[in-house]
């Protein structure tokens, strides 16, 4: 019995939207009369126009990616020996939050192709666009 319900209940639940839509009236438009032309009134709503999502737009900060600081990521890592959770430590005492994966991340991105070992799988860096990772700046 129980399980006659349960089948009942999962018809009903597959076959609801196709009910609702069986027993919709159909809306047609009234026709026009010779020589009148129909008016198709536009609904007032409450966004505000395009010119004032452009004034928002503008009012926004520059994102800063993490590939706008590859120059030190590069110099930490190749000069400095620094790896990339200090690099991580090291932005972070400056205002500048991000993760050691991040890093990691963009300095693979930054590499040139040519310069690529051809024996390693490249194909997350070309997939992902993780390299324009947003990182948070801490005002001081």
């Amino acid at each position: 019995m129980c399980s006659f319900l349960l089948a009942l209940v999962v018809l009903f639940v597959y076959n609801y939207p196709v009910m609702q839509n069986r027993n919709a009236k159909l809306k047609t438009p009234a026709r026009a009369k010779a020589g009148q032309t129909s008016v198709t009134a536009v609904a007032q709503s409450d966004c505000p126009p395009p010119d004032a999502f452009l004034a928002e737009a503008m009012k926004e900060p520059k994102r800063i990616l993490l590939m706008d600081f590859i120059a030190t990521i590069r110099t930490l890592r190749l000069e400095k020996k620094f790896t990339f959770r200090a690099i991580a430590e090291w932005f972070a005492k400056r205002g500048v939050e991000t993760d050691h994966s991040a890093v990691y991340r963009a300095y693979l991105a930054s590499i040139p192709e040519d310069q690529r070992n051809p024996e390693q799988d490249w194909s997350e860096v070309e997939a992902l666009d993780f390299a324009d990772e947003n990182v948070q700046v801490k005002k001081p």
